[in-house]
């Protein structure tokens, strides 16, 4: 078995580098990768601690990207990347725009729009978070659930599930909770061109997250046409067999490759387990030999 998509402590996730690396043992992967948002410095770490002596599967350099296309923020992979290459792009971009600065704007937004949408939330100066490493979006969430009240004036989607709520409702210009954050993150076109002048493959990640997207095939479609991408994220935690199904029918069909991964992100989100997502993965390795 293979997951391909894990956050640590240095992004949104709750567990380190070696503990990522002992659980992944302790499954008897046969590979991984972290894929840290907008940062490779889990990289950084391997080199330092002889990751071999953890874990004894293969380690796929990897990170998952923000990044805007039409107006809305989506994610793309970068895997078998130069990680240190990859570091100083994300370094020199965001040097004006660190994350401390970003999140806390969003969480200012966050907050006064959930006021202004008659959500019963506590005083801000006593929600605990921090800059520099909390995400102001899964901040607002964890508030905005902590009362009950607030679910009759909520979507039920949205207040069913946190990724309804960071890829559908904060990327939908008609939804109060909306922000425009694309003066904020590179354009597809510029994730994209670091990935590949790091030496890397670009794949499209959990694309049924997505719910503003009609059309998947359309969708994949056009951004094989426009920046020419390498795979696409064919086995994912919420995804259901016919999903699956039809991104493993399409990529055949295009000749695209394929990964999978349970985006694990320890307490984040609950009741994702590594490897096994919410119960229903068992990717296998043979999945990645054409390109690995």
């Amino acid at each position: 078995m293979i997951d391909l998509h894990i956050h640590t402590t240095y992004s949104d996730g709750t567990n380190t580098v070696q503990e990522i690396l002992k659980m992944a043992e302790e499954l008897k992967l046969d590979a991984i990768s972290i894929t840290d948002h907008d940062t490779c410095m889990a990289y950084e770490e391997l080199k330092q601690i002889h990751a071999e002596k953890i874990f004894a599967g293969i380690i796929i350099p990897g990170v998952e990207m923000k990044c805007c296309y039409q107006g809305r923020v989506v994610e793309i992979l970068g895997y078998k990347i130069n990680t240190a290459q990859m570091n100083l792009w994300l370094k020199n971009f965001y040097r004006d725009k660190s994350f401390d600065i970003l999140q806390q704007k969003y969480f200012e937004h966050f907050y006064k729009t959930s006021i202004q949408m008659g959500l019963k939330m506590n005083a801000k100066e006593s929600i605990a978070w921090n800059p520099q490493k909390d995400w102001a979006s899964i901040t607002i969430y964890q508030e905005i659930k902590k009362h009950p009240e607030n679910q009759k004036k909520l979507p039920e989607d949205l207040w069913e599930d946190v990724n309804v709520f960071l890829k559908k409702y904060c990327g939908d210009k008609n939804f109060p909770l909306y922000i425009d954050k694309s003066n904020d993150y590179p354009s597809i076109g510029e994730a994209i061109n670091a990935i590949r002048s790091a030496g890397g493959y670009v794949f499209l990640p959990h694309l049924y997250l997505y719910k503003w997207i009609t059309d998947k095939k359309i969708y994949i479609k056009k951004l094989m046409n426009e920046y020419g991408i390498d795979g696409v994220e064919a086995y994912y935690t919420t995804f259901t067999e016919e999903e699956t199904k039809e991104i493993l029918d399409f990529c055949k069909q295009e000749k695209l490759y394929i990964s999978g991964g349970s985006d694990y992100h320890g307490e984040h989100k609950k009741g994702i387990n590594l490897a096994t997502g919410k119960g229903n993965l068992k990717i296998e390795k043979d999945i990645i030999k054409s390109w690995l």
